[in-house]
C-alpha cells in the first residue's frame, strides 16, 4: 500500500509539473507575439536615416500658424514630415532633401586600418539657392568640426567632395597618431563619427539643419547628439544666443523653456532639472555665473532647445527637445532676430 501511495504522488507530482511547464511556454509565446506586435506596428524603415537599421514611427506636421509664413519670405523650402526618432517627438528624418537641395552621402574607411571609418551625409544647396556658398562655407565648418573644435576648414573650395575629403583626412590622420602612441592591447575594435545634416527649413533669410552625431572610440556604448542648427546666411553668421536674445534675458527664457518642457511627456517621464543644468552651480551649491543654455534652432513655430544625453538626465532618457513659441519669446529678441523672423 504504501508503494502504491508513493507512485500516486510521484505521478500526481509530475503531472503537475507539465502543468507548470505548458502554462510558462504558454505565457512566453503569447508575451512573443503581443511584444512583436506592440514593436511593429505604424513603424517604417527610414533608408536615409542616421542608423541603417533604425525605425521610425511617422508623424504628421502639426497645422500651426507661423510667423514664417507671410509675404516678406518669398522663397521657402520646408520639410513637413515628422519622425519620432531617438526618443525625439520633434526632429525630422526624411528620406529625401528639401527640393532646392542635394544629399551627398560618403563612408569611408581608413587605409591604414579597417577599425576606423568616418560616415557622411549632408543636404547641399543647389546653385539656384540664395548665398549657396555661404551656407555651404558654413557646412564645411560644421563638418570639420565634427572631428576636431580646434581645427578650421582649409580646403581648396567648398565642393561636397574637397569638404569630404578633407574632413575624413583630418579624422584618420587624428586616430593614427592615436594609435601609434596607445597600447593596442587597450585600443577599440572599432572606432567611427558618422555627422548627419538635412536641410529642414529654408527662407530667404536664414536656414536650418536637423545635425546627428554619432561618436565611438571604446567603452560600453558610443555618444550621439541631436539638435537643430540655423544660419543666418544674409550676414554669413550662425544664429546663436548671442544673435536671438537681449543683455539680460536669460532667466525669463529659462522659465519659459522650463514651462513648456513641462508640456511634455518626455518631461514628465524624466523629470530632468533643467535650470540646474543651464545656472551651474559649485559643490556649495552657489551659483557660478556660468550659463549652459543650449543654442537652439529655428523651426516654423518657434526655437527649439536641444539637451544631449547626460546633460540633463541619464542616458537611457535620450534627447530632450523643447519648443517655446515665438509669440512668447518676442519681449526678448533682438532687432537682428525680429527681422530674421520677420517679426515686427
Amino acid at each position: 500500500m504504501l508503494a502504491i501511495k508513493l507512485a500516486n504522488a510521484e505521478l500526481t507530482w509530475a503531472m503537475n509539473r507539465m502543468k507548470l511547464l505548458v502554462g510558462l511556454l504558454i505565457i512566453m509565446l503569447l508575451g512573443g507575439i503581443w511584444g512583436t506586435g506592440e514593436w511593429n506596428w505604424t513603424l517604417v524603415a527610414d533608408a536615409d536615416s542616421q542608423g541603417t537599421d533604425t525605425d521610425s514611427a511617422m508623424m504628421s506636421f502639426p497645422n500651426n500658424d507661423s510667423v514664417l509664413d507671410n509675404g516678406e519670405c518669398l522663397e521657402e523650402d520646408r520639410d513637413t514630415t515628422l519622425f519620432a526618432e531617438y526618443v525625439s517627438p520633434f526632429i525630422p528624418a526624411t528620406n529625401k532633401p528639401l527640393k532646392s537641395f542635394y544629399r551627398y552621402k560618403k563612408a569611408r574607411y581608413a587605409d591604414f586600418s579597417s577599425r576606423f571609418h568616418y560616415k557622411l551625409s549632408v543636404d547641399f544647396p543647389k546653385s539656384s539657392v540664395r548665398n549657396n556658398h555661404a551656407i555651404r562655407a558654413w557646412l564645411a565648418e560644421k563638418v570639420v568640426g565634427s572631428v576636431s573644435d580646434d581645427m578650421i576648414y582649409n580646403g581648396n573650395n567648398y565642393s561636397e567632395h574637397q569638404i569630404e575629403k578633407y574632413v575624413t583626412n583630418l579624422y584618420f590622420a587624428i586616430k593614427k597618431e592615436e594609435y601609434a602612441s596607445e597600447d593596442t592591447t587597450y585600443y577599440p575594435i572599432e572606432a567611427f563619427i558618422e555627422l548627419n545634416l538635412q536641410a529642414r527649413v529654408r527662407n530667404n533669410k536664414f536656414v536650418t539643419y536637423q545635425e546627428f552625431t554619432h561618436e565611438y572610440d571604446g567603452g560600453v556604448h558610443g555618444y550621439y547628439t541631436e539638435r537643430l542648427v540655423s544660419f543666418d546666411h544674409v550676414h554669413k553668421q550662425e544664429i546663436d544666443n548671442n544673435y536671438l536674445f537681449i543683455d539680460n534675458s536669460i532667466d525669463s527664457i529659462v522659465n519659459l523653456l522650463v514651462d513648456e518642457a513641462k508640456k511634455t511627456p518626455h518631461y514628465w517621464e524624466w523629470k530632468p532639472d533643467i535650470k540646474g543644468y543651464v545656472f551651474v552651480a559649485d559643490e556649495q551649491g552657489q551659483p557660478t555665473g556660468e550659463i549652459r543654455l543650449p543654442q537652439p534652432g529655428l523651426s516654423e513655430v518657434g526655437l527649439v532647445f536641444s539637451f544631449q544625453p547626460y546633460e540633463i538626465s541619464c542616458f537611457a532618457a535620450g534627447t530632450f527637445h523643447f519648443t517655446i513659441p515665438y509669440n512668447r519669446l518676442r519681449p526678448y529678441l533682438t532687432d537682428k532676430a525680429k527681422w530674421c523672423l520677420n517679426i515686427k
